[in-house]
């Protein structure tokens, strides 16, 4: 896939970055999605995205961590081999092989319940999907976004997750503002 770094220009507006997403209040702009959600959290309490004990709390919050500092480095480590000149293919497979390595632990938080930390939809399934929703759908053919086709190619090259695969499809089918 042939990348081009002039696709993402308009994206720095608002928040500096590309990819980050922005909401503007009427008080500030607020940017990052994790940050985001906690303003919703705490702007609309219900229902909650964050659960009420302060265990469950912490455990959210270890996740939605690991997810964005560690998680995240393979496909962003994908996207700018792809940005080089010369792209080497064995960095590219070896994050490809890391980000395989983590599918069916996502899976596998699936056993028995419908969402990834409990019973109802909760910040870590909404900080996850705009990620892993690409395992299970293509982007629009006409997105020029070269991430959301880095993360198609290389999630969903891991075997069967089959409830993982139905947990993008359900959050998929959900409302949207």
């Amino acid at each position: 896939m042939e990348v081009d770094p002039d696709a993402r220009a308009p994206l720095r507006a608002l928040s500096g970055q590309d990819l980050v997403p922005v909401l503007e209040t009427p008080d500030a702009v607020v940017s990052d999605s994790t940050v985001i959600l906690r303003w919703l959290e705490h702007a609309v309490p219900e229902p909650p995205l964050w659960p009420a004990g302060a265990a469950e709390r912490a455990v959210t919050d270890v996740a939605i961590a690991w997810f964005n500092e560690v998680w995240k480095r393979a496909p962003n480590a994908i996207d700018e081999e792809l940005l080089r000149p010369h792209p080497d293919a064995s960095v590219v497979a070896a994050r490809s092989a890391e980000l395989q390595e983590t599918l069916p632990w996502f899976d596998a938080l699936l056993g028995g319940r419908e969402f990834l930390l409990g019973d109802t939809l909760g910040a870590f399934d909404v900080v996850c999907f705009p990620f892993l929703k690409y395992r299970t759908v293509e982007p629009d053919p006409g997105d020029v976004e070269p991430f959301h086709w880095i993360l198609h190619e290389h999630l969903r090259e891991s075997g069967a997750l089959p409830r993982l695969d139905a947990w993008a499809r359900r959050i998929d089918a959900l409302p949207r503002a």
